[in-house]
């Protein structure tokens, strides 16, 4: 079977989001972009044929994907008025700090989280510390995937450690513009790096190895210039 498409509720007004497994010549025809949450390049067939590697993402429109094996598209062709009120969707999104230990007067909105099956790779290779993945370092990783949603100028949060053992994240950007940012400190003033996002794109990991073989990270943040929604791929080692 192929082309096995499951929606995925982070809206049910706007942002229609599909997830696809066992990819075969799947036509794109809406203004969409597509994460590859997969193990395998996915094949765009346009000449000279191209592809989208793992964790990364594109927008595509009118265009056929040849093959892959986990792809998420989240359609951006509809409407856009009054996105805000995507948070106010019932049981699909939470103030953070009504869930979490974090201020209840910053706007900021997660949405459910959802597994979306399970990947492997060479964590010394996603993470840029060696150059060809290695058979004896592939691991297996729990996929999981929410959305976040803040209001223009909003500090997400300076954090160095997510769980322990820590995840391996990376974020797409779906609507504005905002950046991941790095820091020397838990402090703003010690901000060192910028990495810009705009609809569509996924930054490449943060996160470092350490000598035990876990996800290590420098302080880092999200911070959103205009009104945005970007999707956390956080992969869990299992």
């Amino acid at each position: 079977m192929s082309n096995i498409e499951q929606p995925i509720a982070f809206s049910e007004k706007y942002l229609k989001t599909t997830w696809v497994t066992e990819v075969c010549d799947y036509y794109v025809g809406n203004r969409t972009i597509v994460v590859n949450l997969g193990n395998q390049k996915a094949h765009i067939a346009e000449n000279p044929e191209k592809y989208l590697l793992p964790r990364t993402s594109t927008i595509l429109k009118d265009i056929t994907i040849t093959d892959g094996d986990s792809l998420l598209l989240i359609e951006i062709a509809g409407d856009e008025t009054n996105i805000g009120g995507i948070v106010l969707e019932p049981m699909l999104w939470n103030l953070f700090g009504n869930i979490a230990d974090f201020p209840k007067d910053v706007p900021l909105y997660k949405s459910t989280q959802y597994d979306l099956g399970i990947v492997q790779f060479d964590p010394y290779f996603v993470t840029g510390l060696c150059d060809r993945p290695e058979d004896s370092n592939i691991k297996e990783y729990q996929l999981k995937v929410n959305w976040w949603f803040a209001p223009a100028k909003t500090n997400c949060a300076i954090h160095i450690q997510h769980m322990v053992p820590d995840f391996l994240e990376v974020h797409t950007q779906i609507y504005g513009i905002g950046r991941m940012q790095k820091f020397h400190a838990n402090d703003f003033d010690t901000l060192y790096e910028d990495v810009i996002l705009s609809p569509g794109m996924t930054h490449i990991p943060f996160a470092s190895v350490n000598e035990d073989g876990g996800f290590i990270y420098p302080w880092h943040q999200y911070y959103s210039d205009t009104d945005c929604i970007w999707m956390a791929n956080e992969f869990h080692p299992l």
